[in-house]
């Protein structure tokens, strides 16, 4: 396998294709993917973000940075979050069970990685509706 392709998580049901590769843009806040990152879920699938597509990592109130920056261990699964609320290709449950199962892999400790998954859970229909009403409107 080449390093590209190689999973970071060997051994495991999960495999990444990291590193994951953003430049930052301008605002200092978003980061736009310079290669496409793709993640093989438990269940096999494979789920790639593409080259070009922009986040804001984990979307956390400013407030809370201390506790919970923006980026961290938790990223790569936090891009992933991030394009799948854009795109709706899952189900938004299903987007944010994996994002927990992605920050387990990643070793994201315990007590974060369950505050962040509840913090989509209860914040994060506001982005998933704020993307469906984008589609609705672009179709």
């Amino acid at each position: 396998m080449s390093a590209e392709t190689k999973p970071l998580f060997s051994g495991t049901a999960l495999g990444l294709s990291g590193p994951l590769r953003v430049e930052i843009l301008p605002n200092g806040m978003t980061a736009r993917l310079t290669q496409p990152f793709r993640v093989r879920t438990g269940t096999g699938r494979i789920i790639e973000v593409p080259a070009g597509f922009e986040t804001d990592f984990a979307s956390v109130p400013r407030l809370f940075w201390r506790v919970v920056p923006p980026w961290g261990r938790y990223s790569p699964a936090a891009v992933v979050h991030d394009y799948l609320y854009h795109t709706g290709k899952v189900s938004r449950l299903a987007a944010d069970r994996l994002f927990l199962e992605l920050m387990a892999a990643l070793g994201v400790p315990l007590w974060k990685r369950q505050l962040m998954h509840w913090a989509v859970r209860l914040g994060g229909w506001l982005a998933w509706n704020a993307s469906r009403k984008r589609e609705a409107e672009h179709a």
